[in-house]
This record gives structure tokens, sequence and C-alpha cells, in this order.
């Protein structure tokens, strides 16, 4: 009796312990999720040469549109326009991802460029996350000593 009793506790024990389990994957720097996000900031700088920013709503994530506003981005951009001068073009710099993936799946990248303006040149980061299975900006920041005269 003592043995039918231990092992159900033993399976029992067993059984709570695999479900608190969590099993994820992480992979760091991948070159095809440095594709992935690459192809939605190529899309953002399109908007961004075109002065097109009220197309740019679709690619933002749901964070970032809670804290940001469409007036404050749009004044955020005009603003860089005007002091650093239209962007020419952009280069990937260098770049960062990790992606999760299971039971706590996530996914976040990090892409650094060297941006030519006709006034001055600048440094911009655009951070992406995954969300409901597609990339979004979450966040866009440009640095540049034009900024400051």
């Amino acid at each position: 009796m003592k043995t039918k009793s231990f092992i159900s506790l033993a399976l029992l024990s067993l059984l709570f312990a695999l479900s608190s389990c969590n099993f994820n994957s992480t992979y760091l720097n991948r070159e095809e999720d440095k594709n992935e996000a690459q192809k939605v900031a190529d899309s953002f700088y399109k908007l961004l040469q075109k002065n097109e920013f009220q197309k740019i709503n679709p690619f933002l994530s749901e964070q970032f549109k809670a804290v940001t506003s469409s007036e404050k981005l749009n004044d955020y951009l005009r603003g860089a326009l005007n002091k650093l001068g239209e962007i020419k073009s952009e280069k990937l710099d260098h770049w960062e991802s990790k992606i999760v993936k299971g039971t706590n799946p996530s996914a976040i990248y990090v892409l650094y460029y060297i941006v030519e303006r006709t006034k001055y040149n600048s440094k911009e980061t655009v951070t992406l996350v995954g969300e409901n299975n597609q990339i979004k900006i979450q966040g866009y920041n440009v640095n540049s000593d034009g900024l400051f005269k």
C-alpha cells in the first residue's frame, strides 16, 4: 500500500514540475532576423525620404502609439528634417537581435544607421519588436551635432 502511495505522489510531483516548465529557444544576432527587421526599417526610411509621415503609422508598435501621438511624431520628424535636411541615403552600421521562441516568445531588434542628410549627417537607431507575428517599430532616435546648432 505504501508503494502505491509513493508512486502516486512521485507521479503527481513530476506532473506539477513539468507543468511549470517553460520551453524556450533563444536566438541572438541571426542574419535572417536582421534581414526581416531591415525590410521594415527600409520601408520606414522610404517614407521618411518622401516626407510621407502620415503613412508611417502602420509600421509603429502599439506601445509606440500609446506613448507618442501622431502629432508629436510628426513634429519630431519635421524638426529633424528642418534642422538636418532631407535624407539622401542611410547605411546600416551595426545591429543586434534577440528572438525567443517557445512558451514565452519575444523578439527585439536594434538597427543602427549612419544617415547622410543634406545639411548634417546623423546616427539613427531604430528599435523594433515582434507584435502579432509582425515586426513593428518601437522606437526611433536621431543623434546629430546639427540638432544643437
